[in-house]
This record gives structure tokens, sequence and C-alpha cells, in this order.
């Protein structure tokens, strides 16, 4: 339906934008005022163009509506007299509008979308939490239990590793509630100057055993001369535990992972670059909603609370992944305006 209304939109344009060329060329060319409402008109395709379209419509229609009126310009030019250098001053004015009128339009969807896709998560936000804190409470009890009741059997018992599997996996259930919490809650940062490079180093020696035991190895590769940043250092830490557990899970064993801090003038930038799988073509777009995960078992929270996270410190994560060779996740922060100047 989208689709077919698009192709309407468009064939309504072309419609216009073509009848009015048309009484250009048929109108004689000595009735000057006939022409001069002629033109006003093609600025209704062309407003109707940046509405629809945004700014790639602008373009489009302001480049077919030149290329399609210049021939009868060349053909009535008069050596640049007043009314030619009106006409041209008239095609530039047209361009810069449509430039104009389409990045408004542009903007405006995006922040559109932006206070939907807000009003989206936090509704989501408060679903999980009502359900999260519903689940919170069996859980706990169903652990509690299970590991006194395991504590009695004898480790011969046939039933001793039934209970065991029951506690692993409340353990799994019960990180699942924490971070459905997490992510229902309304996030704050607590700022504080920290020195980016050292937080990533300890990120690395958190994380190192669990690479050991896939048998991935963590290497650094820091920037020497990063400014401290206003981060919350917690918070930061909590999305490059998950990152860089995301890349070792994702590394077949003997690969390794790289852990990247680099800088310009305007941002100090983070990589963790993996060499997996990839991410699947049809999972990027929703890599980072709520409950979308790559793995097995995974909760699909981790990347959705780290941008939440980035996002709060004005910063911003991104990735690449061809589908095939691995993925790279960035995580971005500006600097201050202090340390713009200092920057390589």
């Amino acid at each position: 339906m989208a689709g077919h209304n698009r192709w309407k939109k468009i064939a309504f344009i072309s419609l216009v934008t073509g009848g009015i060329l048309f009484l250009h060329y048929f109108t004689f060319p000595d009735l000057k005022y006939h022409h001069a409402v002629y033109r006003m008109l093609l600025y209704l395709p062309l407003v109707l163009g940046c509405f629809w379209f945004g700014l790639k419509g602008a373009g489009y229609i302001s480049i077919g509506v030149s290329a399609f009126y210049l021939p009868y310009l060349v053909h009535n030019w008069q050596g640049l007299s007043v009314d030619d250098f009106e006409k041209v001053l008239e095609g530039v004015l047209y361009f810069t509008i449509a430039f104009i009128l389409g990045f408004l339009v542009e903007r405006e969807r995006k922040k559109h979308r932006a206070l939907l896709q807000a009003e989206s998560l936090a509704a989501v936000g408060r679903a999980i939490s009502e359900v999260a804190h519903d689940m919170k409470t069996p859980l706990i009890a169903i652990g509690g239990f299970a590991g006194q009741v395991c504590g009695k059997l004898s480790s011969q018992d046939s039933n001793r590793r039934k209970l065991e599997i029951v506690m692993q996996e409340t353990t799994r259930l019960e990180a699942l509630v924490k971070n459905m919490l997490d992510f229902g809650k309304p996030l704050e940062v607590q700022r504080e100057q920290t020195r980016l490079n050292e937080l990533v180093l300890q990120t690395i020696e958190t994380v190192r055993p669990m690479a050991q035991d896939e048998g991935v190895e963590l290497e650094a590769d820091l920037h020497p001369s990063l400014p401290s940043l206003m981060l919350d250092a917690s918070r930061v830490e909590q999305v490059l535990i998950n990152l860089m557990t995301n890349a070792v899970q994702a590394s077949p064993k003997g690969e390794r992972v790289q852990v990247k801090t680099l800088r310009n003038r305007q941002k100090v930038w983070l990589e963790v670059i993996d060499h997996g799988c990839g991410i699947p073509a049809q999972t990027q777009k929703t890599i980072f909603d709520p409950f979308v995960s790559t793995k097995k078992g995974g909760t699909g929270l981790g990347l959705a609370i780290s941008k939440r996270i980035a996002e709060a410190h004005g910063g911003k994560i991104i990735f690449q992944s061809d589908g095939e060779k691995g993925a790279t996740f960035t995580l971005r922060f500006p600097l201050a305006e202090s340390d713009k100047s200092k920057g390589t």
C-alpha cells in the first residue's frame, strides 16, 4: 500500500510539472505575464516533492524541472537581457529553495522518528520493568529452595544434577531480569573525569579470564595522548564489557579481539574488532532493538542498553559488518571544547 501511494504521488507531481511546462512551451513568448505566473506555479511540485520525499525529492524535482525548462530558456535567449538575467537568478533561487526546504523537512523527519523511537522505547521499558518485577521474587525463591535441596543430596544422587541445571537456568533468568530492570529504569549518568585508556585496560583484565576460556586473545592498541573525558565510568565500563564479551563470543578459538582508542579534533572513539562470522544482513537494522540477539541464549538487551548509555553521554555507538568477516563496534564520545584544539 505504501509503495502504491508513493507512485501515485510521483505520478501526480509529474503530471502537474508536465502540465506547467506544456503551458510554457505552447504559450506565445510575448505573453510575459503568463510565463511569470507559470514560473511561479513550478514551485508547487517542488514544495510537494519536498514534503513527500524530503531532500532527495527536492533534488530530483529541481534538476528535472531545470532540465526540461532549459531548452525553452535557450530558445528564447536574448543575449542576457534583463529578462534573461531575472530568469537565471530565479533558477538559482529555485535550487536554493529546494535545498533549504528539503533540508528542513529531513531535519523534522529525523526529530519525529527520534521522538517516536523514544516514546516506543519508554513504553517498552515500562512493560519490561513490570514483567521483571513480577519475575524477580519467584526466581529468588526457586533458586534458593533448589540450592537448599541440592546441598542435602549426595554427589552420586541422580537428582542432584537436575537441581544443578535448575539453579544454572535460574541464575541465567535472574541475569535477564536484572537487564530488564536496568533497561526499564530512567538512565542517569554521574560524570567525572575519566581516563578512557585506563578504563579500557581495566575492562580487558575483567574480560580476559572469559576470553582465555574461549581461546581468544584480547589485544589493546591505545592512542597515547587521549585527554580525560567527563564520563560515568561504571556505565561506560558496562558498555565495554558488553562489547568485548560479544566480540570474544563471536570469535573462533585461536582468533583475537582488538580494542583500539583513537581521536581527532572533534571526538574520541573506541573500536572493538572481532574476527567472527559477522552480523547477518537481516539483523543489522535491528541490532540495537530490545530483545534482538544473534547469540544463542542472549537476552538482546545488552546492545540496547549500551546505545542508551552512549547517547546519554552525548555520544554514539555504531557498527560495521559485511555479514561474513567479523564486525567492528565503534563507541564515540565528543571532546570538550578545551581539548578540541589539541587534536591530531
